[in-house]
Order: C-alpha cells, then structure tokens, then sequence
C-alpha cells in the first residue's frame, strides 16, 4: 500500500508536468527569437514584437525552476526590453525601454548566475543610495558626468560612463572562491560539480532528495557516489572507503569532532544555517591536511543581510527558529537556534530511530546455520526500556563589511546531545547515560585586492566533550560503574594569499598553526570487587606548524592543471612531513573532460573503539593522537582518474581510485574483532564511482553506482588479508524528482552488498567458550529500501511570505536487515568466553512531517 500512494504520487507528477510554470533552462549565446519560440512551446505563451527589436538580441542563461516573473525579468535584464505580460491572458508583449535623456538607466546582473540582482541595495557615488527592482535595473539622473563610482551590496565596485546606458552590466561578486562550475545541478539543483573536482551544495536552491524534507547538507552528499553511510546515520560518512574519523569536517573553519546526535542518525548542523558545503573525495587543496579521506567543509552566509528575515519550523524530532538582523548598512548578524521536544511528545519519528538504536536482538546461527542460544538484547527492547533524547544546538554570525574590499565575520557554534537509556530484568537494573557536546568559535578577515589579490587571516576554537556512565544496579544496590569521559581543545590559526597573475594563473599560499589537547578518562568502580577498580587518565597534546602553496594554470578553454605542496611538522610527533598534491583536469570537448589526481596526506588523530568493557551499550568510541608507539601516525596515498561528458540534460561522470593507507590498528574505527588484540597494519582500497543523470525540463533520473574493495593486512591477527567492515563491493542508488510550481516530488531506492563480519565457528552452550571463523569471511544480508518525499510550498505573501509543508517516508516497505554484528568476548583460564552478541539493525519504516514559515 506505502509503495502504491509514492507511485501514484509519482506517475501523477509526471503526467501533470507539461502543464507546469517552473522549468529548466539552458540557453548558450542564444538568439532572443530562438528563445521566445522554445518559451511558447513550453509554457503555451504568446510574444508578441518587432523583428527588427530583437534581431541582435542574445540570451545565456543556466537555470531551473523559476517563476514566470523571475524568468522575463531576466530576459529584461539581459535585452534591455520590456516584457509586459497581459493579465489574464497568456500573451506577453516585448516593448522597447523608455529612455530619458536626463535618467541614467542601466540593469545589473551576476556575472557568474548570469541573473538579475534583485531587490538589492545600490550606492552611486558614495551618496546616492538606489534598489534595483525584480529585473536588476536602476536609474537616476544623469548630471553630466563622465564617469559615475557603482556599488552593489556583495560585489565589486565599478566605475559607469555613459555609454553604458541602458545596458546589462554584469558584476563580479566581491568574494568569489577561485574555482569554477563545470556542471551545474550536477545531481539536482543547488549540487555543482567545480573544475577542481570538488562538488559544491547549496542550501538554497537545493532540489528534492528522496526521504528528506529539510536541506540536510550531510544527508544530501550521500547522493554523490563514493559517500555512503553504512549504519544510515548523517555522521557515519564514508568517503572513497575511508571511515568517519578520517574525514576533516570544518563549521565556518571550526573542526568538529562529532558530526550527529541520536547516535549518529540526525545532523548536528541546523541545515537553515548552513548555506554551502564544499567536499573533495580525491584531489585536495594543499590547504587542508590532517586527515586521510574526505574533506567536508560548510560555510553560513557571508553577506550583509539589507533586510530583516527568518523562518520557525517543526519536524517529527524538533523545534526550530532562526532570524537575520541588519545592524546597519555595513553589518548584519543571524542567529539560528534548534531543540528537541521529545520529553514532551515522542512522534513516531523518533521511536523509529529509538527502535534502531536500543533494539539489538536477533537470531544467531554459526557459520553452518545452526540456531544457537547466546546471550543478546532480546530481553531488552524498545518496549521494555526507557530512553530519554536530548539535543539542541545555537549559531550565530556576525558579518561587517568596513569597505568594498573587506569583510569580516565572527562565527559562534554551540551543539549539546544527552541520550539516556535504562532497563531492568530480574531484579537486575542497567542505566546508560550519554552526553556530548561540539562547539567553538572563529574570526575570519578577508581582503579581496582589486589586482584579483585574496588575502585571509582565520583564527578559531573548537572543543569536544564527550562523558559517558554506565551502571549497573542489583535491586538499590550499586554494584559497578563505568565512565568513559572524552575531551578535545583546538586552538588554531591560519594566514592565506591566492594571487591571480597576469596569465590568469592563479598562486596560492600559506601558513597554519594550531595546538591540540586531548584528555581521556577511563574509570571502572566495583561495590562488590574494590580490588578491580581501575583509573586510567590519559593527557595529550600536539603542536603543529604548516607551511603551503599551491600553483593553478587555468586556460581559456577550462584546463587546470594544479600542482600544490604542503609541509607539516606535528610537535607530539617530532616529524616533519611533505605532502604533495597535483590536479589535472583537461576538456577534449565543450561536453567531454579527463582528469587525473594524486594526494598524500598524514593524520595525528584517530578515533578508536573501547573492546575492554562490554557493558558499553551506546557508545565506545574515544579520540587518541598518535604517540609513535601503540597509536601510529595515519599515512595514506590515493591516485584517481576520471571521465566527465554533459550535454542535452545527461551527465555521465565515472572516477576510479586506488587508496594505500598505513598506521590502521586493530583499535580503529571501521574495526569488529571478536577478540580484542593490538596490532597495526594497513590497508588497500579500490574503487570506481559512476553518476548517470538525465534532465528532462523539470524532471531528473539520476543513477550511482560504486564498486569498493577494501583489503586490511594486519600479519599479526591472520596470514591472509581480510575485508575490512566497510567493505561494500557493490552499492547502487536510483532517484527520481520533479517540480511542478509549487509541489516538489521525490522517489529514491537504494541497494548494496551486506557488511562483511566473522562468523561463529564452534559454540558450547553450557561453558560458553566459542571459536571464530577467519576474520570477516562471511556477509550480512543484503541491504535496500525505498524513500520519498513531498514538499509544497504556499505563498502567502509572494515578496516575503511562505508556508511549507512536507512528508517524507524512509524504508517505505519496512525491511528491516542486521548491519553490523558485534561479539562481545572475554578470556577465562587461557578459554574465549562468548558474553553476548549485539546486532546493528536498519531503520524501520520512518515518516515525518514538516511544517515552516519563512518571512
């Protein structure tokens, strides 16, 4: 029946499509006539004109879903003709502009969008100050002078002479990244695919994403192939086989350590305070080092907001508000705020996640098949515990911009997560309690040169907590505790040059500092045993220095070949380490490119999983720097090429990798042993990643496939080499979305290999001592589900005011799958005893409904 209302909802969306408003549009120096006949067939329009007013007229525009009135006030802009649409009728008439001899009057358009800047504040001359309407245009007397001083709020100033008038003038944003857009709407809108190979999100206008109702910036990478989360969480992000803890996640330049709440399954990132994530699978800027897999990095918005706006909005997990505020006409600040509700109402989304995280039972059979009786959580469910989630999370950002070259920021993030869970079974009570918290500040000056020079200072602080108490109680008796505590400060600072030269090459380079503290706290007391007790403070620091540069040829025709050096010395360490990285991106065609890339990249901290205590029900991962000994210096060297063709609405983009990864010991994360032994090793991983997307207006298909393997090598646990846990040969995704006016659609099926884990070999019910099988040799079952959302948009006030409503369903056929098996072990007289075995489960069916106001 759930897969009967998606599909209706679906086959009615593209039925109704043809009678839509909003649609996709690529236009390449395009003539205005052509334009117009393609607009009539589309939209069952009527222009009416002169040919001889629009024969010299060219349109290039790249854009998907706008209005009927975004659409011909772009069309204004670009021509410089007026297109005056009759109401009630759908005839449009294309007028020239009135002219005045004593009006200067010109329409001003992004020079990247090839869009109107609309409704935006304009200053000629330091004095005058001006907004331009829905088209971008503006006019003001004209005195005679030669030359007029332009300023428009986020872009370069320029300079207007009169033979400008009443034209499209295109200006630069102020700000701009160096790097350029290959593909727009790589995956769907707000997606892009840079030259550089990095792929960009945008929070607005990010397009549909199966199963989602929200812009979540780290469930919405999940789409690029490559970037899967195994346990389906928003944290577990692994990119090009790498593990969660060896990817660099910055917020506004502040490192975050611990990425979710709700074990992992909700984003710690308000997705309305986050406006762009910039991610590189392969291929890295030489300026960001420290870990070995992917690199995620978000930003808010950095302009001066002219006008007061905000949102408040509700889901199935929390509450939700933020506001912009303009302080004067050179500064701004935001405030985003979000809170859970569940110790008031428990939804039916959250005990779908709830149900995911506490319910860890299952059948268990050895390797042969055979059933056996084994400890689990059967007796603890769900239904027979209690749980308790808490989260919420504070952004803030203030924006100065003292003059047109200059802005400043000052960014604020504050995270807090609390889970607590408790069970009790013949007379026997156990109470687990987790909090964790992430947060920091930043400060960035930016200089923008008008000789195409960017210089930036960035300082910041980041600190991770992480406290975890686990008890256990024999009717009001206290008999033991366990407390995991977790504690990470980062101070930082980081000056940068970028350069554009002569040749339009572009050389970059700098200087990072920063210093790392890490505290662990490992205590177990026992009422019964005080003997046993044990207290194991561990207190760390690393300083590190790092100088880097980078050299860019860039080429009319969208070559790039970048080659970049990165210097690190890491104190705790007493190692200086060279990294190169080197980018090669070459465009046989308009609609073909090759590509190529080589990184090397070193990381001093690493998250390991606590095997000693089996009790540990919701957490045991811990952070640890590399100490030259036990916990090794991560090295990893990856090579890539790739293939990229776009043209008519498809997008095909294939890339195969092959990582080599050293320092990996048996502790880290990505790692299950049955039995906890510390050995070091390394690992190999290879890989091919394919996107395949078709647009038609409106409508997108898009396909990803990834082929993974990941081979650990530890001589010291087996002579073979064996699967890693994230190890998913196979791993395929489908989606589907369309627009039409208000009413967006998505439908998305996803499907991969089953997580490889070690079965049991041999079990004695009555002694409890067990025997393995080799290490991951054998496969859970395969995992796929369906999702789908729907989201429609009311316009109350169309200049200020909106309603959103949306729903969305994950796992619409409620098939639910074991992801990860964990045995719980401990040694006895030289035997293996088995204590219990715990497993992972996926999402059940999970809808949720979302209710906004935007003003």
């Amino acid at each position: 029946m759930r897969i009967f209302i998606v599909a209706a909802l679906f086959l009615f969306g593209i039925f109704t499509s043809s009678a839509q408003e909003h649609l996709f549009l690529e236009f390449r120096d395009t003539p205005l006539k052509k334009v117009i006949g393609q607009l009539e067939k589309d939209l069952d329009l009527r222009f009416s004109y002169a040919e001889d007013l629009i024969k010299d007229k060219k349109i290039e525009l790249f854009a998907d879903g706008l209005s009927l009135n975004i659409l011909l006030g772009t069309l204004e802009a670009q021509t410089g003709l007026r297109f005056e649409k009759i109401d009630g009728q759908p005839q449009i008439i294309v007028v020239p502009l009135p002219t005045a001899k004593d009006l200067f009057q010109v329409y001003l358009l992004d020079k990247d969008t090839r869009m109107p800047i609309s409704e935006n504040q304009v200053v000629i001359d330091s004095n005058l100050i001006l907004a331009t309407d829905k088209s971008g245009f503006i006019q003001f007397k004209d005195t005679g002078k030669p030359t007029y001083r332009l300023e428009a709020n986020g872009y370069r100033t320029i300079f207007l002479s009169k033979k400008e008038q009443v034209r499209p003038i295109y200006l630069t944003p102020a700000y701009q990244e160096l790097k350029e857009v290959v593909v727009t709407s790589y995956i769907t809108t707000g997606i892009d695919r840079n030259q550089d190979g990095s792929i960009t999100l945008l929070q607005e206008p990010l397009g549909p994403i199966p199963g989602q109702t929200s812009p979540d910036i780290l469930q919405s990478i999940q789409l690029i192939p490559g970037v899967a989360a195994l346990d389906e969480s928003a944290s577990g992000i692994q990119i090009h086989g790498g593990t969660s803890d060896q990817n660099l996640v910055l917020f506004d330049h502040i490192r975050v350590f611990n990425t979710g709440y709700l074990y992992g399954m909700l984003s710690r990132f308000n997705p309305y305070a986050t406006q762009k994530a910039t991610i590189f699978k392969t291929a890295t800027s030489a300026s960001y080092g420290d870990r070995v897999s992917g690199i995620i990095d978000i930003s808010t918005d950095d302009t001066v907001s002219s006008k007061m706006s905000g949102g408040i909005g509700m889901d199935g997990l929390s509450v939700d508000g933020y506001i912009k505020i303009p302080l004067s006409k050179k500064s701004s600040i935001s405030l985003f705020a979000r809170n859970a509700y569940q110790d008031i109402f428990e939804s039916q989304t959250y005990e779908a996640y709830a149900k995911k995280i506490f319910d860890n039972s299952g059948a268990i059979s050895d390797s042969s098949g055979n059933p056996l009786n084994v400890v689990s959580d059967d007796s603890y469910t769900y239904e027979t515990s209690n749980s308790e989630f808490r989260f919420y999370d504070i952004n803030a950002k203030y924006v100065f911009k003292p003059s047109e070259k200059d802005i400043l920021s000052v960014s604020a993030l504050m995270t807090r997560n609390r889970t607590l869970f408790s069970f009790s079974n013949q007379g026997e009570t156990k109470r687990d309690s987790l909090a964790t918290g992430n947060g920091g500040i930043s400060i960035n000056w930016k200089r923008h040169s008008s000789n195409g020079q960017i210089d930036q200072l960035t300082t910041y602080f980041s600190s991770y907590d992480s406290y975890y108490q686990n008890l256990e109680l024999y009717g009001n008796e206290l008999e033991e505790t366990n407390i995991r505590g977790n504690r990470i400060s980062d101070f930082g600072l980081e000056l940068k040059s970028d350069r554009v030269l002569k040749n339009n090459d572009i050389v970059g380079f700098g200087y990072q500092l920063s210093n790392t503290n890490l505290e662990i706290d490992l205590n177990y007391f026992s009422n019964i045993d005080p003997a046993n007790n044990v207290s194991l403070p561990v207190q760390d620091s690393n300083l590190k220095n790092v100088l880097f540069g980078e050299y860019s040829i860039r080429k009319e025709k969208g070559n790039l070949f970048k080659i970049g050096l990165r210097a690190v010395h890491y104190g705790s360490l007493g190692r200086f380490l060279i990294e190169p990285r080197l980018n090669l991106e070459i465009p046989l065609s308009p609609s073909f490119r090759i590509r190529t890339g080589y990184e090397r990249r070193n990381q001093p901290i690493a998250q390991l999983i606590e095997f000693d205590q089996t009790e540990l029900r919701l957490e045991n991962n811990l952070w640890r720097l590399s100490d030259n000994a036990d916990y090794p210096l991560l090295q990893s060297n990856q090579f890539s090429a790739g293939i990229l063709f776009d043209k008519n609405g498809w997008t095909f983009d294939a890339e195969v990798y092959y990582k080599n990864l050293t320092g990996l010991t048996s502790f880290n994360q990505g790692f299950n042993l049955p039995q906890p032994i510390l050995a070091e090793g390394k690992s190999r991983i290879k890989g091919l990643d394919i996107l395949l997307k078709k647009r038609i207006k409106n409508y997108r298909f898009w396909m990803g496939y990834t082929l993974n393997n990941v081979d650990f090598i530890f001589e010291d646990l087996q002579d073979q080499s064996f699967s890693g846990n994230n190890d998913i040969p196979n791993s395929f995704r489908i989606s589907n979305s369309l627009n039409i006016k208000n009413l967006k659609l998505s439908v998305g099926w996803q499907y991969r290999t089953g997580s490889p884990y070690t079965p049991i070999k041999n079990y004695d019910e009555a002694t409890r001592i067990v025997s393995f099988e080799s290490l991951n040799s054998g496969r859970l079952p395969n995992f796929h589900r369906l999702d789908a959302s729907v989201i429609y948009n009311f316009d109350v006030n169309p200049k200020s005011t909106k309603i959103q409503l949306g729903l969305s369903a994950l796992n619409i056929y409620a098939r639910i799958v074991p992801l990860a098996v964990i045995h719980r072990t401990s040694q006895q007289n030289g035997a293996l005893l088995l204590e219990q075995v715990i497993q992972r489960k996926s999402l059940g069916f999970t809808p949720n409904l979302t209710l906004r106001l935007f003003f």
